[in-house]
């Protein structure tokens, strides 16, 4: 397996990437993470987690490693929708945004990103209903955000994180 990872993981950029769109390039590293769902209600949870983000397949995309609760957080109370999932974002030259995948058990969601002003949206592919936000994004900090959205208008957090950058 030492193999499959020399293969896939690249330590930097491609030089076909324009840097105007490198804008996932800063999350390359090990975050830790809290995860914040069903904000002002009794059901409200804050959950650590992991994030680990590389450049793989010669530097052409961005794949991570999503995990919540985080390993060491598994051990001591795992939940009953926990989350091991992986993304991978393929800059497209064609449009100039960036084609993702997102897997885990039981799900598969197509995302196509941009970057909106000082953030970066990736919106889904099929209903356009859910949106995924990375904003303030600094070198050491970003915050996620889940949204979706059931008239087209009004969007409504069903999650989000605040992510440090472990040393």
């Amino acid at each position: 397996m030492i193999e499959f990872a020399e293969a896939l993981i690249c330590k930097s950029k491609s030089n076909s990437i324009p840097d105007a769109y490198n804008f996932f390039g800063p999350l390359i590293g090990e975050w830790d993470f809290e995860w914040i769902d069903n904000h002002g209600t009794e059901k409200e949870r804050h959950i650590k987690g992991e994030w680990i983000f590389s450049w793989v397949l010669e530097g052409t995309a961005i794949q991570d490693v999503f995990i919540c609760p985080s390993r060491e957080e598994r051990i001591k109370s795992n939940q009953p929708d926990a989350e091991y999932g992986t993304t991978i974002r393929i800059y497209n030259h064609k449009n100039q945004a960036w084609d993702i995948f997102y897997g885990c058990a039981g799900e598969a969601t197509r995302l196509e990103a941009r970057e909106v002003g000082e953030t970066i949206v990736l919106t889904e592919i099929n209903s356009q209903e859910m949106k995924w936000v990375f904003s303030e994004i600094t070198e050491n900090s970003f915050h996620w955000r889940n949204i979706r959205t059931q008239d087209g208008t009004t969007w409504k957090v069903q999650g989000e994180l605040f992510a440090s950058r472990r040393n």
